[in-house]
């Protein structure tokens, strides 16, 4: 999703305001209603819609009215349905926030008095606004979305379990296991327990061939770790598809011995 859908959104989000108050608005009375209105306006009317509406409410009526919204607004019922998606996937909290603190109402409001059409006063406002805003903002849309959080959060909790998991297989080999949460000396040593040359990682320095060699080299060492702690090939093609799986196996069955050559 591109800045200008993400201000698009903002818009959206605002008509859709202005339809909950039912009153059937025309253009011109709309473009009057956005011209005149200030972000204590829209926290206001935000705060009021959000007691009485789920997140999953609200969307489904900015998708029910999106045929009134596009005509008003003139954005494309694309924009629209993202939107809503946005909304129903979105902590009110974090839509609060990002309305209060990052929301251009001015520039909006700026450009609807020269006489811009709801969707280009939104996109004029993201184009005068710096790079490093939009970033800001961009990440802070990111982060507010609960399936991003949820992904987020997942994939934190495996790091974090894969980096205990690398910590005690270490150990286990004989090596320090505070490596594992070293970055770099994590990779050398991961080299050293499967038997292999650190220096063989200066092959990213070269490349394509080099990228493809450690493409390969990736592979092996999946199937040398495996080895070396007693494990067949066909496990170690475990730890490249599933190693939270594969490396707990390792790290957490007494039966399982490092066989390699230690240091």
């Amino acid at each position: 999703m591109d800045l200008r859908k993400l201000g698009v959104i903002l818009l959206v989000f605002l008509l859709m305001l202005v339809l909950f108050t039912g009153n059937k608005v025309e253009a011109v009375e709309l473009q009057e209603n956005l011209e005149n209105i200030s972000n204590e306006d829209i926290l206001k009317i935000y705060d009021q819609i959000t007691a009485e509406y789920t997140n999953d409410e609200i969307a489904d009526m900015i998708l029910e009215n999106k045929e009134q919204i596009s005509q008003e607004a003139g954005v494309s019922e694309d924009v629209i349905n993202a939107g809503a998606e946005f909304i129903r996937n979105t902590n009110q909290e974090d839509i609060r926030n990002i309305l209060e603190n990052d929301a251009n109402i001015n520039e909006i409001r700026k450009s609807l008095q020269e006489g811009a059409t709801p969707g280009d006063a939104v996109a004029n406002a993201i184009t005068n606004t710096s790079t490093s805003e939009k970033i800001e903002l961009l990440v802070k849309i990111l982060l507010a979305n609960n399936t991003v959080k949820l992904v987020f959060g997942v994939i934190l909790i495996l790091f974090i379990y894969c980096t205990i998991t690398r910590w005690i297989i270490y150990n286990k080999a004989g090596k320090n296991g505070f490596a594992a949460i070293i970055p770099f000396y994590r990779q050398v040593t991961m080299y050293k327990v499967c038997g292999l040359s650190p220096f063989l990682m200066l092959l990213w320095l070269v490349p394509i061939f080099g990228w493809i060699a450690m493409f390969i080299i990736a592979i092996m060492k999946r199937i040398l770790l495996a080895q070396a702690f007693g494990r067949s090939g066909l496990f170690g093609m475990g730890i490249l598809i599933l190693p939270p799986i594969f490396y707990s196996v390792i790290a957490f069955n007494k039966n399982i011995e490092y066989e390699g050559e230690e240091e």
